[in-house]
């Protein structure tokens, strides 16, 4: 199943090899911008140790690998915060555990993301294991910010460094390659959208910012109860992206994405102007999770940048 990973061949290449031999590190750092799939590149090497049927290339239906994709395994241990910080008695109660043999697996995998949370204390915690590595158990740190760990705990693990993809590592998926360009090659970025739905959007939100009317977007995707989040999404990326673009060219820069904004009047925008449109993008996306009403939100960020291109 690495295959349905996309990219990161030679991260992949890596972890296999580290399988075919049976020389697996008890600790990695998967490090690389948030967004790349790393995580999901850690669940995938906790399958690939444990598979019932095909060890090294997880069959994705036995046991093991069935309650790995849903998280359920008692060997597939997931330690995070989504705000604030990874606490020491969190860190304590994993070690206390790892302890012990594994419930079910031949190798226990704990996996901490966002790593850079944890804070002086549960760093200290997790160092000493790093120190003396139990058996069966291997460590997975994946951080978005690794210039943050305690240089100690960095140079116990085996570091895996995680780039963002290019549209070369897609092809023959389904992800649309202008939007991966849009989303600075974060997998994690991208909505669930068919090409032909991005590149509707896309170009409907290029019309829209040279004074296009924005309710045919809006009627398409966000009329009544059938809004679509991965519409949202899509509109989100590429509204950022015709900001950057904007911005690049304000400041008599040369290297956008959407050619079609050369022809964009940038200096007839005031910088107060652009910041609200920011402000607006910045905050649809965080009530993207707080159950905002998408189709008001949509309507409103649609039509400050229809009017940015008659201010």
């Amino acid at each position: 199943m690495w295959k349905d990973i996309l990219g990161h061949t030679s991260q992949k290449e890596l972890l296999k090899g580290y399988l075919a031999m049976d020389k697996v590190p008890h600790a990695f750092l998967f490090s690389g911008p948030m967004g790349l799939g790393k995580t999901r590149v850690a669940i995938e090497f906790f399958k690939a140790l444990n598979c019932l049927e095909r060890p090294g290339d997880p069959c994705d239906a036995c046991r093991n690998c069935v309650k790995a994709n849903s998280l359920s395994h008692p060997d597939l241990v997931m330690l995070g915060a989504d705000e604030g910080w990874i606490q020491v008695k969190e860190v304590r109660a994993v070690i206390g555990d790892i302890a012990l043999k594994p419930f079910e697996a031949r190798t226990r995998v704990i996996i901490m993301e966002p790593a850079e949370r944890l804070n002086k204390a549960s760093a200290n915690a997790i160092l000493k294991t790093l120190e003396e590595p139990p058996q069966g158990t291997a460590i997975i740190l994946v951080s978005h910010k690794p210039t943050l760990l305690l240089p100690t705990i960095v140079s116990r693990c085996q570091i895996i460094r995680f780039t963002p993809l290019d549209t070369s590592e897609i092809t023959g998926s389904c992800v649309d390659p202008a939007l991966l360009r849009l989303a600075a090659g974060s997998i994690g970025a991208l909505p669930n959208l068919d090409g032909e739905d991005s590149a509707y959007i896309r170009g409907e939100m290029v019309n829209i910012v040279q004074g296009g009317d924005p309710f045919d977007l809006l009627g398409r995707y966000f009329s009544g109860a059938n809004a679509s989040k991965d519409a949202a999404a899509t509109v989100l990326i590429v509204a950022e992206s015709i900001l950057r673009d904007i911005l690049v060219l304000y400041n008599g820069g040369d290297q956008i994405i959407s050619e079609e904004l050369r022809a964009f009047p940038v200096r007839q925008m005031s910088l107060a102007g652009i910041e609200d449109i920011a402000r607006c993008i910045h905050e649809t996306r965080r009530g993207m999770d707080e159950n905002i009403t998408l189709k008001v939100a949509m309507a409103e960020l649609l039509i400050m940048l229809r009017d940015s291109a008659v201010a």
